[in-house]
């Protein structure tokens, strides 16, 4: 038995269904995971504590994973394949649409539309700033997607780099369907030279929020900081976060001429249960 294969003898007979034995340890560890986050490393995961809450028998652990690397590599799998659920708030995305039907009557003139334009995008941005950048799911993410590549074996590289792939494009999915939905209900449109593709404003947006909360870490100062702009027209004390994501936003959109307010009023007032379902192009990434 090599130096990297368990420390232990497989002991007991106690036979239980692979499958089952391989679901409960992962779950087990994921829990862990996914409570306190992702270190470098799995130092801080103790095998022995693992099969013991999973309640399953050594004898079964040994024979599905040769050693503790085999199945940390899957663990790592795993984890990369469940972050992007904490990546998308959902609670932001409702909060949007329900803040867009009480000001639904602004939208009957540009200048109402420019204004609700300005304030949701900041009050998106700092919900989503705060609920996504705090969480463990996000932190988890972060620390995988900055050591993918490092790993020296290169099968274990690979399969986590497909993993967060996967997931990468499961979000994107997700936040082009709220884009779709959102721009035009407040009477705006993608520019006409990006071909009717959400995802490179999706990963813009996400890389304003995402690397604030990095940045963070370090210049909590600056980030955590208010500042007190000319908000069209209106003084107002708003984040970083939300500066940077306006400018952002109003970089991949344009006011649309063929904007109908009154059915974009008579859509959102209806409430949260009307919102309509748009779904993003049938495409591949590469496109």
């Amino acid at each position: 038995m090599s130096e990297n294969s368990w420390s232990k003898s497989a002991a007991g007979r106690v036979r239980v269904p692979k499958d089952e034995v391989r679901t409960k340890l992962l779950d087990t560890a994921l829990a862990l995971v996914q409570s306190n986050g992702l270190t470098v490393g799995f130092e801080h995961l103790l095998m022995d504590d693992l099969i013991k809450a999973a309640g399953v028998p050594r004898s079964s652990v040994y024979r599905i994973w040769e050693s503790k690397e085999a199945f940390f590599e899957e663990l790592l799998s795993e984890v990369a394949n469940q972050v992007s659920p904490g990546r998308a708030d959902e609670e932001s995305l409702v909060a949007t649409w329900e803040y867009l039907g009480f000001r639904a009557d602004e939208l009957r003139t540009a200048e109402g539309r420019r204004r609700i334009l300005v304030d949701v995008t900041g009050i998106a941005a700092e919900q989503n700033f705060e609920s996504v950048t705090s969480s463990v799911q996000w932190r988890t993410y972060v620390a995988l997607s900055s050591t993918a590549l490092s790993y020296p074996d290169q099968r274990v590289r690979e399969r986590i780099i497909e993993a967060l792939r996967n997931s990468e494009l499961a979000f994107l999915d997700q936040m082009e369907v709220f884009y779709r939905n959102i721009v035009p209900a407040v009477g705006y449109r993608l520019r006409p030279d990006l071909n009717d593709d959400y995802r490179p404003l999706v990963v813009a947006a996400a890389a304003i929020i995402e690397g604030l909360g990095i940045a963070r870490t370090t210049i909590p100062d600056l980030v955590e900081a208010r500042y007190n702009v000319d908000n069209d027209g209106r003084p107002a004390e708003v984040s970083l976060a939300a500066i940077s994501y306006h400018a952002m936003i109003m970089a991949f959109i344009v006011p649309d001429p063929n904007y109908d307010a009154d059915a974009a009023i008579a859509r959102l007032s209806g409430g949260i249960d009307e919102m309509p379902v748009v779904q993003p192009r049938s495409r591949g990434i590469d496109d």
